[in-house]
């Protein structure tokens, strides 16, 4: 609706009502058509009654004023209206931050706690290992981003690509904006801001008011007009946030140009501070979103945490939720046929990808429009774009330009967009309509932007000023496309041999440096997943060997049929990066994830494994090799005494074997898959917690899903339910008369402490504190455990790794006994507290030891709790 269309201001009745709704002297109606794309060729069209504000620019009294902010949140309403129906509830976890929001990453959580506690009751309470003690630094999960709000003011919500972060806050400024409307005229105004679309010498407070300025709604119809409610808040925007009104939703911190990431990140901070509203009024709150990986890769180049907000991290969708998803897009029938597809062994890495909103509503159009799944990544965004053109041709068959064309013109753009670190992901319309001219051909360039927005590939922003890729994943593909052209054009050029040379390493590597940061990583996995076996990523893959993450990635990302030579070459080459421990902590945590990827062989998983591990005990006495279980002898141990006043006391235990790895998630998952709803194995305190329990409370969530990370987010009940179902399945390879378990606490301090009875260290490796090459702690700034068993240099006497640092571990004695009963299992607990060892990844540096030691009740579970098991004769037992 332009200008020239509206009504003039004149005065209405007071108490004219549309649905319940008092529009107010300075408001009318306006009805709109919303599309809303289900599927295919099916488009439902909602009617929306829009309130239109038809007062001054600038509200001269407090009448006027609030119908401005009533039609404010009405444009609001109808933007996002489509996410009433199509928004998937996200599972949401926002990080235990035990430090002030100033503190940097990895400040010891627990220390604090304990040191409150200890002046409120004294040095000798026992409450300070208690959960509810812990209860303000428990995770807190939630699924409306209100909820989160109402705890904290400032949220970083971080996710994997297309893992709905801005799908949240398109559904979070619905609902303000409704809740608004419905009479809670005091609810906060939500304002979304594409933080891609910062352009060179803007400040954040400009590219706020330029988004406001230049507000616009396009209709079903393909009809654009401005938003004046937005435009006329501009101008008020000051008075707002000095009043606290504003829920500043700022989206993509991870597009910015990448040359300002921690610039912007600060002058995000900057804002936030300098706005912080009034408290007598309301305070103004924030929810910005960033892709994980590139906020991880942004704390470990600063010093101090740029943007130090409340982190909620964006789980997968679950079963449940993709279920509603595919069925309310693709019906009943279809939508099983989909979710049975995704079960099997061949599509396992696309189940993955199916627990993000944005592939999974992709891999239901192509699913429904092909009858059959694609391979992997690339190809779905390759025939999810194929199809939408197709439909789209379909639609609008006059002025249609050839597919091909449109596909080399937009991979141009994307390309010259992805080059440009500097510009970030939003561009001005003049330079983006250039690139087109550059590679369209003689295609208009306003027409191919006009059908790529058609088609939902592209979409302008600031008034059609600035024109973007409407998800960065779909720059993403297009810019693996243009990069696929130039190396196949160098190619047939003969510029570069296809196999080796150095003029070839030299391009690649342009695109994936070691090391370093280059923003080609989701390009070349794309690109890798449309190539195939051939072609030029699988060049890149043997280039970089060396960078065993990097060459696993793209062959995960290749698929099934990804070559196994090569596979086996890379995980042979992350194996030898992971055993030595000169390359340097990172390198190791590299080379460990890229171990996740491609199978870990250093533990145990499959019955044979198991076995065959367990045959080997024999030779284990020596202590050579890197035998799964590592030997420790009989003989007398002294248990306890570790801080000062501290009892001790001796022990005689017999030689037992440990596990050299804590339990990892591949480990576990047989159990989940196979033996958690069995009851049998439980305990008879453990079966009536685990209810209706199908798995651990952090299961599946991508966080803490590494197949070869220690796993954590298990109960003692949940530990020991493992031993009893493991002990079944290798009975009959256990030694005659032992058993498989969880280690009494007095095993535990003999396996990280000792070497030999007689010598006793304060951490495993000996008397020196702990390093990142000797331990995972809080100098590795990590929000989960990293794969097991990364510091070769912190080994214990025995040969075992992690006793110190990574994840917590839990025992079977009572903490009640320590030290004197330290050796005597209990079989099964109630109110008792169980102790854990070892301390966990976000430890500091001086509790990260030998003598590390917390309780809590077996139906207790924790980011950071895990556990490992021993192979021994059986012990004394209490009941």
């Amino acid at each position: 609706m332009s200008n020239a269309d509206q009504p003039p201001i004149s005065r209405v009745d007071q108490s004219q009502q549309r649905g319940g709704l008092s529009l107010g002297a300075y408001n009318s109606f306006q009805e709109l058509k919303i599309g809303d794309v289900i599927a295919g060729d099916k488009v439902t069209i909602q009617t929306f009654q829009l309130i239109v504000y038809i007062g001054d620019a600038r509200p001269s009294d407090p009448a006027m004023r609030a119908d401005l902010l009533r039609a404010y949140r009405s444009e609001v309403a109808a933007r996002y209206a489509v996410w009433r129906r199509r928004y998937a509830a996200l599972p949401l976890v926002a990080q235990p931050l035990a430090a002030p929001r100033a503190a940097g990453v990895g400040y010891e959580r627990e220390d604090l706690t304990f040191v409150a506690l200890r002046r409120a009751f004294g040095p000798e309470t026992e409450a300070a290992n208690r959960p509810e003690a812990s209860e303000a630094l428990a995770p807190h999960t939630f699924t409306d981003l209100r909820d989160g709000l109402t705890r904290d003011d400032h949220l970083l919500l971080l996710g994997p690509p297309g893992g709905g972060k801005t799908t949240a806050l398109w559904r979070l400024a619905l609902d303000l904006a409704e809740t608004g409307l419905a009479g809670n005229e005091a609810v906060a105004l939500p304002v979304f801001v594409r933080l891609g679309g910062l352009q060179p010498g803007q400040s954040i407070g400009d590219l706020l008011r330029a988004d406001l300025a230049t507000a616009a709604f396009e209709d079903a119809a393909g009809l654009r007009f401005p938003l004046n409610a937005h435009r006329a808040i501009a101008a008020l925007l000051d008075d707002l946030l000095a009043e606290g009104r504003m829920t500043l939703l700022w989206d993509g911190l991870n597009e910015v140009p990448s040359s300002r990431f921690a610039e912007i990140a600060r002058a995000l901070d900057l804002f936030r501070r300098e706005h912080p509203g009034r408290i007598a009024v309301g305070r103004n709150a924030s929810v910005t979103t960033c892709r994980a990986d590139d906020h991880a890769l942004l704390l470990e180049e600063c010093d101090a945490d740029p943007y130090p907000v409340q982190r909620v991290i964006v789980q997968g969708l679950d079963r449940e939720t993709m279920q509603q998803i595919v069925v309310g897009r693709l019906g009943a029938e279809r939508g099983a046929q989909l979710l049975r597809a995704l079960d099997q062994p061949e599509h396992a890495g696309l189940a993955g990808l199916a627990r993000t909103p944005l592939l999974l509503t992709m891999l239901g159009e192509v699913y429904d429009a092909a009858g059959a799944l694609p391979r992997n990544r690339g190809q779905l965004l390759q025939q999810f774009v194929a199809q939408r053109w197709a439909w789209e041709q379909r639609r609008r068959p006059e002025g249609w330009i050839a597919a091909e064309v449109q596909q080399r013109a937009l991979a141009g753009l994307a390309y010259a967009i992805t080059a440009s670190a500097g510009r970030g992901t939003a561009v001005p319309r003049p330079w983006a309509e250039q690139q087109l001219r550059a590679t369209g051909g003689a295609a208009d360039p306003a027409a191919l932007l006009r059908l790529g927005r058609a088609a939902d590939l592209v979409e302008p922003l600031a008034d059609g000023g600035q024109i973007r890729f409407t998800h960065q994943l779909v720059q993403e593909y297009f810019a693996a496309v243009a990069l696929q052209a130039k190396l196949q054009e160098a190619q047939s050029l003969q510029a570069i041999p296809m196999f080796g040379g150095l003029a070839k390493q030299q391009m690649l590597r342009r695109y994936a440096r070691p090391g370093a940061r280059t923003g080609w990583e989701e390009t070349l996995l794309l690109l890798a997943g449309v190539e195939g076996d051939a072609g030029a990523a699988r060049a890149l893959i043997r280039s970089f060997v060396a960078q065993p993450l990097k060459a696993a990635r793209l062959l995960e990302a290749e698929g099934a049929t990804a070559d196994p030579g090569l596979r086996d070459e890379v995980r042979d080459e992350a194996l030898r990066q992971v055993a030595d421990p000169t390359p340097g902590w990172r390198r190791r945590l590299e080379a460990g994830s890229a171990l996740g990827l491609l199978g870990d062989p250093r533990f145990p998983v499959r019955d044979a494994e198991w076995q065959e591990s367990l045959a080997q005990l024999s030779h284990t006495l020596t202590g050579a090799g890197e035998h799964y279980w590592r030997y420790v002898p009989a003989g007398r141990y002294r248990i306890g005494g570790w801080d000062k006043g501290q009892q001790a006391s001796d022990h005689s235990l017999s030689a037992f074997w440990v596990a050299r790895l804590p339990v990892t998630v591949a480990q576990l998952a047989r159990f989940v898959a196979e033996g958690y709803r069995e009851d049998r194995h439980w305990t008879p305190n453990g079966l009536p917690w685990r209810g209706e329990r199908i798995a651990p409370r952090l299961w599946g969530d991508s966080g803490y899903s590494g197949a070869n990370q220690a796993v954590v987010g298990v109960s003692w009940y949940e530990a020991t339910a493992f031993c009893h179902w493991l002990r079944e399945q290798l009975r009959e390879a256990l030694p005659a008369g032992y058993e498989l378990r969880l280690p009494s606490e007095a095993e535990w301090e003999a396996a990280a402490a000792y070497a030999g009875p007689q010598e006793r260290r304060e951490y495993p490796w000996g008397p020196d504190a702990a390093t990142p090459e000797r331990a995972v702690y809080a100098a590795w700034k990590l929000n989960a455990p990293a794969p097991a068993g990364l510091c070769p240099a912190g080994a214990a006497a025995c040969g075992a790794l992690d006793m110190a640092g990574n994840v917590w571990e839990w025992t079977t004695s009572s903490h009640k006994g320590y030290p004197a009963q330290s050796n005597t299992l209990t079989k099964d607990f109630t109110d008792s507290d169980i102790p854990l060892r070892g301390h966990a990844y976000y430890g500091s540096s001086t509790n990260v030891r030998c003598g590390a030691r917390k309780w809590f009740p077996p139906d207790y579970w924790n980011y950071g709790y895990g556990f490992r098991v021993v192979v021994s004769p059986p012990l004394a037992q209490t009941s």
